[in-house]
């Protein structure tokens, strides 16, 4: 059985995927943006089985891309451990494993080198916009953390999560769906363009438009006991679809069935056009954000959802807060249909969603 945690991440995405049986293993996929770890996720994490030293165990962490409102809880989580360490004292996590790419690594997979090329660019870029600092400057700080606690490399991978990697773990087979080599060419021509024109502007305003976290974000199918789930951080739709095709997982025969889909982007309509869930099709649908920061999600997104679905078809839609909005919009859209609204309770540190039978 899959079991799902989807903490309140505010307006970011932070969530635990538990499987296995009888000591389940658990993967925890971002970490929300600041607070979210005081406030949530450190007490969640607190709460996992122990190993043989008495110690929560979480088997792998993944960053999905380096952006604020993912990125930060995350590096919380690692800095408390390499702190303990200084300090001679116990881990108060034990951390087996830390999957994330860092847009370096990435670029330098296309043009060996070009990262070092553009360092100066990049630091510039840093000074002047707080979007790069907060985004480059955590993703530098998390490949360091990970590599002090001898973490670094992604284990299991070897290198980069890129499109059509795969791994088994625990009976978990995980499939890596996107970033592909568009998305990688794409960002290396951003960066061979500031290095070209010796331009800060060039790297600004790509994370001012969202661009590069989004392309490089890392989209996994994971599949246990015939049960599957696609985690799809804030990677657009498009590139989704290609890497779903590229893989084999998404054919002309009809739409691809998971039981779970994690929405991209926090439901944002920037990120799907209606062949994305014209395409999937899910028996849950989760959509992490607060509506507060952002205007997510989009009405227009909750629309094209169940306009892809047969009147009669049975689905759940979660949201991890309640959003006055969504609420108002999906209300509209339940008349003579079928799906029903799972939201969390304010009370509640996640909201818990079980897909498939015990082993």
């Amino acid at each position: 059985m899959f079991t799902f945690d989807f903490l309140n991440a505010r307006h970011g995405d932070s969530f635990l995927v538990r499987w296995g049986s009888p000591k389940a293993k658990v993967m925890l996929v971002d970490g929300g943006p600041s607070q979210v770890f005081e406030k949530s996720l450190r007490e969640r994490l607190s709460q996992l089985p122990a190993d043989a030293q008495g110690i929560p165990r979480i088997d792998i962490v993944c960053l999905s891309h380096v952006d604020d409102d993912h990125a930060v809880g995350l590096l919380k989580l690692l800095r408390q451990i390499e702190h303990a360490r200084d300090d001679q004292e116990p881990d108060p996590f034990a951390v087996k494993r830390v999957w994330f790419n860092s847009v370096d690594e990435l670029v330098d997979r296309v043009s060996p080198g070009l990262s070092a090329s553009t360092q100066e660019i990049i630091d510039r870029a840093s000074e002047e916009s707080r979007a790069v600092r907060a985004s480059y400057n955590q993703g530098r700080a998390i490949r360091d953390a990970a590599a002090a606690l001898g973490l670094d490399g992604n284990p299991l991978f070897d290198g980069p999560l890129i499109e059509g990697e795969e791994t088994t773990l625990a009976q978990l087979h995980i499939t890596v769906v996107a970033p592909d080599n568009t998305a990688l060419q794409k960002l290396t021509e951003r960066w061979r363009k500031a290095r070209q024109l010796r331009d800060p502007s060039v790297i600004t305003s790509a994370y001012a438009d969202d661009s590069i976290p989004n392309l490089s974000s890392i989209v996994l199918m994971l599949t246990h006991r015939g049960r599957t789930a696609l985690l799809t951080g804030d990677a657009r739709g498009d590139r989704i679809l290609a890497g779903l095709r590229a893989t084999g997982l998404l054919d002309d025969t009809g739409p691809l069935h998971v039981d779970l889909l994690k929405l991209p982007h926090h439901g944002s309509d920037r990120n799907v056009e209606s062949d994305f869930f014209e395409n999937i099709h899910a028996d849950h649908y989760v959509i992490s954000a607060d509506g507060v920061k952002h205007h997510h999600p989009s009405e227009d997104t909750l629309r094209m959802l169940v306009d892809s679905r047969d009147r009669d078809d049975e689905y759940t839609i979660h949201l991890t807060n309640r959003i006055g909005f969504a609420d108002d919009t999906l209300d509209e859209l339940r008349n003579n249909r079928n799906f029903t609204v799972d939201v969390r309770a304010a009370a509640d540190l996640a909201l818990v969603i079980k897909v498939g039978d015990e082993a």
